[in-house]
């Protein structure tokens, strides 16, 4: 038998060191939010992927159901107006930590994601254009919650390659 049968198989990002480090990341961010008195929803994509269709441009994570159900009803009582990005990149993957704010109820969404830069340039170069990047938080059934940002510089790489 071979013993190398997935040798050829694509790797899985959230395996990699980088994907792991950006949860950790989190979950530190999440406490330090904590301490200070805020309440803070950790979330865990089962999947990140740049998106440009006719429905959704922008970053695509897949959550699972309870965190979504959390998510949702978080929304209801705040507006998340301000952003930290926190953004490392990888080998041509890039990884993000995004850290939703509503200032007025002190409370904290945090969302790691990640993507291709080398496979997304003209998903990034269409946000770079529109200057704007919607983050869609969404289940399997394509609801979803979306976060819209005007400043896109923090999500993407810079420079772009090929620029």
């Amino acid at each position: 038998m071979n013993e190398d049968q997935a040798g050829d198989a694509p790797s899985n990002v959230q395996a990699q060191s980088g994907w792991q480090a950006v949860i950790d990341d989190m979950a530190v961010t999440a406490d330090e939010y904590r301490d200070r008195g805020w309440t803070a929803l950790e979330l865990h994509p089962g999947d990140s992927v740049l998106v440009d269709s006719e429905m959704r441009t922008g970053l695509d994570v897949v959550l699972p159901g309870p965190e979504y159900e959390d998510l949702e009803s978080l929304i209801e009582d705040c507006t998340f107006a301000d952003v930290d990005v926190f953004r490392a990149p990888g080998d041509s993957m890039i990884y993000l930590l995004v850290v939703e704010k509503d200032l007025d109820s002190k409370t904290a969404v945090l969302v790691p994601a990640y993507y291709d830069a080398g496979s997304g340039q003209e998903t990034l170069e269409t946000i770079r254009s529109n200057g704007e990047l919607r983050l869609f938080c969404r289940r399997l059934n394509d609801d979803y919650v979306e976060f819209v940002h005007g400043d896109v510089e923090p999500f993407l790489p810079s420079p772009l390659q090929g620029e």
